[in-house]
């Protein structure tokens, strides 16, 4: 049978191995955390959208009305130009942002 000090010095032992295997599996994980953190945003973003329309129902009826007077091709070239300026707009105030540190965009 082991002693105490032995017990105490095999539990030391094993204590720093999985200190070693936990900071191993942070490394590991990263990645995977930061997409999770980007899929929550986008979750929370999407959920924040439909609680918007949902307490304006009325702009969901301009819309249906928009893409029925406006024939269904021509709203979707319309969202697409749109949908490519937000892009532009996103990344050059990221670059602006990232390059000009303190100023507010």
């Amino acid at each position: 049978m082991p002693t105490l000090s032995e017990l105490q010095i095999q539990r030391g032992r094993l204590l720093e191995r999985v200190a070693c295997q936990r900071a191993a599996m942070r490394e590991k994980i990263a990645p995977v955390q930061r997409a999770l953190d980007t899929a929550d945003r986008a979750v929370a973003g999407i959920q924040a959208g439909a609680l918007y329309l949902k307490r304006r129902p009325w702009m969901i009826g301009l819309m249906a009305a928009a893409v029925f007077a406006l024939k269904g091709r021509r709203v979707f070239r319309l969202l697409k130009r749109g949908f490519i300026l937000w892009r532009t707009w996103r990344s050059l105030r990221d670059n602006l942002s990232s390059g000009l540190g303190s100023l507010v965009f």
